[in-house]
């Protein structure tokens, strides 16, 4: 090979350093990250560290032969690049790996074709071999985070195609120099190592912008996460794990709240309960206690409230309800509940005692108690009523 017009020394020195530092950065984040792609792209930019090392000692001895391990070195850095938009999934992905073998092949095709004459074809082929991997890796980029959103991620992805877009117009330069025979390229070209410094530059500070977006991403969706659970926490607490209805705890809070309520509050009770625990056992009266807990909830609207008072003995509150539309809906769930089935048992009617109070502007509180007093008279009048005809 004949040697190409020279470098800038200074810049491919400053070059040399950038590169030393990008390959620290990239393998900082895949340490802290895991995340293969940055692994690829550290390997790549200790590759090109080591290439530009070669380049320098050539420059600075004037021993042109150093130029061939740059030059393999340069290869490995394109394959690298290749590699790395195989694993931008999170993976090694064969599939899309196999662009890599364009390195040897278009090595093997630009020997044959004498492209190696000299390093102007030499820089043709490279260049053109960095477009297509440059290129690559922001197709598959884009593909990854086609849905993305952080500066980060776009900056990463506009420096991947800036970059194949600066490497396709090194190939046409250095393919034309070829081409023609020129000993030299157009003079900007000596300091295209700054120029590949600036790009690399925004693919490093991409990256670390990459990565800490995904670091806040991941403690926004960790903060959300632990709201929910603290939501649901908060929820149990409030929630009679038998019948799946609010706890005391829950109305005792609802009547201590300043909210202004309005409609109807009824205070049921289910009558003779404790014959059920002491003929059927607990577990039957669990079973009770928990279909009449799900068919309240499945009797009442989203805006009505229904608290498991205490044993067998149920609030709820039916907002904006007139005592008597609330009076029908009791009996309503008074009429479902006589046909209630016991698992092995059969048939086992259920019967209320309720007692209804309108709110009226007044307290929770205090209608509450209203209408426990109206359901434990109603109680009393069914007994003397059984009693009366014989059947308590």
């Amino acid at each position: 090979m004949e040697a190409v017009a020279r470098p800038d020394l200074l810049a491919v020195m400053v070059h040399l350093a950038g590169t030393v530092v990008f390959a620290a950065v990239f393998l900082f984040l895949y340490r802290e990250s895991h995340i293969i792609y940055f692994g690829y792209w550290a390997s790549a930019w200790a590759l090109l560290a080591a290439a530009l090392f070669s380049n320098l000692a050539s420059l600075l001895t004037g021993r042109p032969i150093l130029l061939y391990p740059y030059a393999l070195l340069e290869l490995a850095f394109t394959a690298s690049v290749f590699f790395a938009a195989a694993s931008v999934f999170g993976r090694f992905d064969l599939r899309v790996s196999w662009a890599a073998l364009l390195v040897p092949v278009a090595l093997a095709l630009g020997y044959a074709a004498g492209a190696m004459s000299d390093f102007h074809g030499f820089y043709a082929l490279d260049s053109l071999l960095l477009t297509a991997a440059y290129g690559w890796n922001f197709v598959a980029f884009r593909r990854r985070w086609k849905t993305g959103k952080g500066t980060g991620r776009k900056l990463f992805s506009a420096a991947l195609l800036i970059s194949s877009l600066l490497y396709s117009h090194y190939a046409l330069m250095y393919a034309s120099a070829h081409l023609a025979n020129a000993s030299l390229v157009p003079a900007y070209l000596r300091y295209q190592d700054l120029y590949d410094l600036v790009l690399e530059t925004l693919l490093a500070f991409s990256a670390m912008m990459m990565w800490m977006e995904t670091q806040n991403e991941q403690l926004e969706q960790l903060n959300h996460e632990l709201a929910q659970s603290r939501l649901e926490i908060a929820a149990s607490a409030r929630i009679d794990p038998l019948t799946g209805l609010l706890n005391r705890a829950s109305l005792d809070q609802a009547c201590e709240s300043p909210e202004q309520f309005s409609g109807t509050v009824i205070v049921a009770d289910l009558d003779n309960f404790k014959d059920v625990n002491d003929v059927l056992g607990h577990l039957a009266g669990d079973e009770v206690l928990a279909n009449v807990g799900n068919l309240i909830k499945s009797s009442m609207r989203r805006e009505d409230h229904a608290w498991r008072w205490g044993g067998d003995e149920f609030v709820l509150l039916f907002r904006d309800q007139s005592l008597e539309s609330v009076e029908q809906r009791m009996q309503t769930i008074q009429e479902k509940l006589l046909r209630f089935r016991i698992r092995g048992k059969g048939v086992l009617p259920i019967r209320l005692s309720w007692g209804a109070a309108e709110l009226n502007g007044r307290s929770l509180r205090e209608t509450l108690e209203d209408a426990d007093h109206h359901m434990y008279s109603r109680k009393r009048d069914k007994l003397s009523a059984a009693k009366f005809f014989g059947t308590a």
